[in-house]
Order: structure tokens, then sequence, then C-alpha cells
């Protein structure tokens, strides 16, 4: 399977991660949730929002996402 391989530039430091890794370490999950959250808040600033209510959005979603996973699992 090909990697593929997001990077997330903030300031002068760049995150790496494999979006497709199946035995991801905790921490490179949490890598990948931040260039996420990181990508969402540009986008929606960009589309408008505030920074504070782009926050608050992807706040709410993370809290929605973990409860669904819960249910579900």
């Amino acid at each position: 399977m090909e990697q593929t391989r997001i990077v997330i530039t903030n300031g002068e430091k760049n995150i790496g991660v494999f979006l497709n890794n199946p035995d991801a370490t905790t921490q490179e999950l949490l890598r990948m949730h931040c260039c996420l959250v990181n990508v969402l808040i540009r986008d929606m600033v960009a589309r408008g929002m505030t920074v504070i209510e782009a926050i608050e959005a992807i706040g709410c979603s993370d809290n929605d996402a973990i409860r669904m996973y819960i249910e579900h699992e």
C-alpha cells in the first residue's frame, strides 16, 4: 500500500504524518487530528468565520464524533 503523507507548516515547524498507517501510535493519531483541525480552522476563517467561531464549531464537532464513537463501540 502506498503511504499518503500530509505535512502542515506552522511558523517554522513542519508536522508530517502518514494518513493511512494502520499501526499509527496515539501520538501520530493526535498529530493527524491537529493537522486536520489546523486546515479546518483556516478554511472556516477564509470563508468568513472568526477564529473563535471556527474553534467553537470544531469543538462541538469533536464532542459529537467522540460521543458517536463511544455509542457504536
